[in-house]
Order: structure tokens, then sequence, then C-alpha cells
């Protein structure tokens, strides 16, 4: 069994592997022979070209150009699953479904009938290995289907918590069983808070953090989520008219803020008293203390800028400090 928590006092997901409850994912299937085809004509990424066991980071977004969802689009041999947040799972659906013809595709909120669940923390790859038939994917948003003690579940690799984490996706009435067998495999149970610590760290945005009228480019993963040399889709002109400009004028970082309390998701982040964002999530990490997620005016990423959230002195972490922390 391995301990609860190492000797600095980090919880077990940022030491070793361990497992939670990932209840912010939500599901929409599509299937049918134009599966593929259709959604790829709604998202920022390049869904055409997947073979079955591929995945992609993609956002969808509506006709001027702003996220409705950002999303893991996963090729299956009969369509795309897509892994979305929760609270905008049935928006997705039924923005997909205003565009639906004729098309020989089904589109469904199959969030109800899906659970998730994060195996997440260094060794985490190693000890799925050790207990399953099959290769298992490490390639992020590769996939695939495996058996999990008396489970049938789809693995997929993410990189959303850092280094080495994985979706253990299986039927809603399957999820008692793979918690049975996770828990006589000795693997321990990570904290909920723990998780959206590391899932704060990596800047992985859930639907809260992604306010209305935001832009693709303002969520900081165009190099993952964004094709250039796809076909036509919803909104790409935008996507197109920023790329052309060479930025945006609102970034989401990550923000670092001095003292202990954690501020509440509302907080606002200002600039020599001018507002430049609120956070949108928040947390206390073992590695960085308390920060949270913003999309921040560049005027916060100035030469001398001078950052507080709720009048306590703050800064933007970089990718690499926080990656080495």
């Amino acid at each position: 069994m391995q301990p609860a928590f190492d000797p600095h006092g980090r919880p077990p997901l940022f030491t070793a592997a361990s497992w939670a409850d990932l209840v912010s994912r939500g599901t929409v299937r599509a299937t049918g022979g134009a599966a593929a085809t259709f959604v790829d004509k709604f998202t920022t990424a390049a869904v055409g070209t997947l073979a079955p066991g591929d995945g992609t980071e993609g956002m969808f977004t509506d006709v001027r150009g702003w996220v409705i969802a950002l999303a893991a689009i996963l090729r299956t041999e009969d369509g795309l699953l897509i892994d979305c947040d929760a609270a905008v799972a049935a928006t997705l659906r039924d923005h997909l479904e205003h565009y639906h013809i004729r098309e020989d595709v089904v589109l469904v909120d199959a969030s109800h009938d899906e659970r998730c669940v994060a195996i997440v923390g260094p060794g985490a790859a190693q000890w799925l290995a050790d207990r399953l038939t099959s290769d298992v994917p490490t390639t992020p948003l590769r996939h695939r289907s495996l058996r999990c003690g008396r489970t049938d579940a789809i693995i997929v690799a993410v990189d959303w918590f850092g280094a080495e984490g994985f979706l253990v996706r299986v039927p809603a009435d399957d999820l008692s069983a793979l918690h049975e067998w996770l828990a006589a495999e000795g693997l321990p149970r990570g904290d909920a808070a723990a998780l959206d610590a590391l899932r704060i760290e990596q800047r992985f945005p859930l639907a809260q953090d992604i306010p209305e009228k935001t832009l693709p480019q303002e969520l900081d993963r165009t190099a993952r989520a964004i094709s250039f040399t796809k076909g036509c889709y919803l909104g790409q002109e935008t996507v197109a008219r920023i790329d052309a400009l060479g930025h945006v004028n609102r970034t989401l970082v990550l923000v670092a803020v001095e003292g202990d309390d954690v501020p509440r998701p509302g907080a606002v982040v200002s600039c020599g008293g001018e507002d430049v964002g609120t956070l949108t999530s928040s947390c206390a990490s073992p590695r960085l203390g308390v920060c949270g997620l913003a999309i921040v005016h560049r005027r916060g990423f100035e030469p001398g800028a001078t950052l507080t959230v709720a009048d306590r002195a703050a800064r933007i972490v970089n990718r690499e400090k926080s990656t080495e922390a």
C-alpha cells in the first residue's frame, strides 16, 4: 500500500499513483458513418483524419467564434466520443444538433450514462501496465478499451494533471465495480481538492474558467487545440483573423497569490488599481501555494506591472516555473 502522504505533507496525487472520481466530465457521443466529417465542421481541431484510438483536443465555437466548449475528441470504431465539461455537455449536443440536417450521424448527451475516474501521479502508467493485459496508451488522448477487473473501461491518456494521468471511463452502472477493483489492487484514493489543484497548476480550464465571449486563442491552448490547415468550420473566420493579427488582448494564466487564505472564484485581478481579470478557479497547491486561474488583460503582462488579487500581492506564474515546482 502506498503512503497517504509524503514526508513533506503532499497528497499522493502529487507523489505517487492514486485515483479520484472525476465528476466534472460529461460525454457527447456522435455515431454513424458521417460522425467524424460532421463534427469536423464545428470544431477548431482536425477531426476528420483521426484513426480509431486517436484523439485530439479541440474547441467548439459559435458563429461569432466564441467558445462553447473545450473538449477531448476521441475517435472510436463507431464515431466519436466527445469528453467535455459536464456543465456544457447538453449545450454542446444541442448546438451540434441545431446544424444536423440529413447527415448520417446520431448525437447523444451520454453524461448520465457514463462515469469517469482519474488515475494520476508519478508511477500511474506503470501501475496500470502492471495490472492490464494490453499496452496502456501514454500519448495524450490516445485511448484503448481494456478490462479493469470485472469492468470494461476506456483508458485515455491525459496530461491535464501533470506528466502521468489517465481517465478511466466506464458505464455508470459499473462505477462501483471499478471502485472495488482499484481498492482491491491497493491504489489509494486521492482527494478531490488535490486533483483540482493539479488541474489548476496545469492550466486546464473547466467551463467555469471559460466565461461568455471567450475567444479560442485566449485559452492559451492554440498549439494543441487549433488546426490552421483543416477545412472550413463554424467560427473559423474569427480564429483566422486573430491569427493574422498575431495576438489576443487577454490570456488564461496561472496567478500566484501571497498569503494562506484561498480567495474565492470571482475575486478581481487588478493591475495598478485597474481591473484586468477575474479569478475563476483557486486552490492551495502543495507545490505553488495559493494560486488560481484567470483570463488576464495583457496590461497585466507589461514589464513592471504590479498585480493584486483581492488586495493581496499576486504574480503570473510562467509555465517553466510551475513545471519545475
